[in-house]
């Protein structure tokens, strides 16, 4: 009896012991939410897997923790995924996880209340409110190109954290800012105008990345990994209403518009093209922000 109890009490240890794991870092963003389902319907333990999502309110702070191998992946920008593989990181973006269509993940050039910007034309000369070097500078710059507009031609100001940048614009600080989904909705509810968003040509697209010893020593987990997502973003598109209080506990959506936010509808992991991921380089390039001549291969796994 002993020896029977003894038996019975290791067991659910030495299927604990099995379990593959993984840690990724994520920021409150509409990204993440199949890893989210996931999680919530057990589709990663289905997979014999143990996913940590730990959370970062500042990219910083998340790439820190990736940079100190404190993470196997993260969900993060292509500018940002470029930097940290330019710096010397050794990883691959593995999916992206808006953007397979022009209408995911919106950003948008977006302007006061009452004022007299009404089309990308009108903002030269005037103010625009970004971070620099980052993604919402790159999709500022496509929007305007797209539109025969030399981004020299506007004064581009660097303000980092969105809430200022927001506070800026309906205090008449600046003359129009650029911000994603779902701080665009939440302009427009305040009376601003969308001049331009990249609804027509995909300029933002969010990634899932490894490290590369995390794809070389772990590749089933990051399979498995993919097998739950996937099965999340089919969930998800199928029943969004579902996950709708899911999505407003853990991204960020100002309350007076959490209600009527809709819920994204997500793509299949696929990898980034190589034309998206070739414009991103180009456009680093332009800007002298790599010390390397990285190509799409370097950037780039698909899992299988």
């Amino acid at each position: 009896m002993v020896l029977l109890v003894g038996c019975t009490q290791d067991k659910p240890a030495t299927e604990k012991e099995s379990q593959q794991q993984l840690k990724i870092g994520v920021l409150p963003i509409e990204d993440i939410m199949p890893m989210l389902v996931a999680e919530k319907n057990g589709y990663f333990t289905q997979e014999n897997l143990q996913v940590e999502i730990i959370r970062f309110q500042s990219a910083v702070e998340q790439s820190n923790a990736m940079q100190a191998g404190q993470l196997n992946g993260m969900v993060t920008d292509m500018i940002v995924a470029t930097l940290m593989k330019d710096s010397g990181l050794d990883l691959r973006m593995t999916s992206i996880t808006l953007g397979a269509t022009p209408s995911e993940g919106r950003f948008a050039i977006v302007a006061a209340p009452g004022s007299s910007i009404n089309t990308l034309a009108d903002l030269k000369g005037k103010s625009l409110g970004i971070s620099h070097n980052s993604i919402i500078e790159y999709v500022s710059d496509g929007l305007l190109r797209d539109a025969g507009i030399d981004p020299a031609e506007v004064k581009k100001t660097s303000v980092p954290k969105i809430p200022l940048r927001m506070e800026m614009l309906f205090n008449n600080q600046i003359d129009a800012i650029t911000v994603p989904d779902p701080m665009v909705t939440f302009a427009e509810f305040k009376g601003a105008k969308v001049i331009a968003q990249d609804t027509s040509r995909n300029l933002s697209q969010a990634v899932i990345l490894f490290d590369q010893k995390t794809l070389t020593d772990h590749k089933d987990a990051v399979s498995s990994f993919y097998r739950a997502y996937a099965k999340a973003v089919e969930e998800i598109n199928n029943h969004p209403e579902q996950y709708k209080q899911l999505m407003v506990e853990n991204v960020n959506i100002p309350e007076p518009i959490a209600k009527d936010y809709p819920m994204q509808k997500y793509p299949q992991p696929q990898v980034p093209t190589e034309e998206d991921v070739n414009n991103i380089l180009q456009w680093m390039k332009e800007k002298d922000l790599l010390k390397n001549d990285l190509k799409y291969t370097d950037l780039v796994q698909e899992i299988p």
